[in-house]
């Protein structure tokens, strides 16, 4: 029986992944099922339609882009991440975030980002 890893180990996993613009270990990382929703609430389901419509797409615009966690919090199998991204494009540079990530055997199922306000920093018990 495989040992499972936990839910920290592959959200930090997945975030590397996403640093280092590595589509193929990002799929690989995401439930089939997986849900992917920005800060503008933007919703995408599936793995492939998260290749294709999510982050084929962004590594392309934002080269470079990584995120850098102040504050990492396991409530089960719920990982929240706190920090802020660094990127190249003003538009997306040292926006402050909170990233939920949801694993499910060893897979991540869901990938939100949240703006980093007060309202969300309670809600996550940040």
């Amino acid at each position: 029986m495989e040992t499972p890893i936990d839910p920290k180990s592959i959200a930090l996993k997945f975030n590397e992944y996403i640093g280092n613009a590595d589509i193929e270990g990002l799929v690989d990382l995401m439930t089939d099922d997986h849900v992917f929703i920005d800060m503008a609430n933007a919703r995408i389901e599936g793995k492939l339609n998260n290749r294709k419509m999510a982050w084929e797409p962004f590594f392309r615009l934002f080269p470079g882009y990584h995120n850098i966690f102040e504050k990492i919090l396991i409530k089960g199998s719920t990982v929240i991440l706190q920090g802020y991204a660094v990127c190249s494009d003003e538009v997306l540079n040292n926006v402050r975030a909170i990233w939920i990530a949801e694993i499910i055997k060893d897979k991540v199922s869901l990938w939100h980002i949240y703006p980093d306000t007060e309202q969300n920093r309670e809600r996550w018990g940040l």
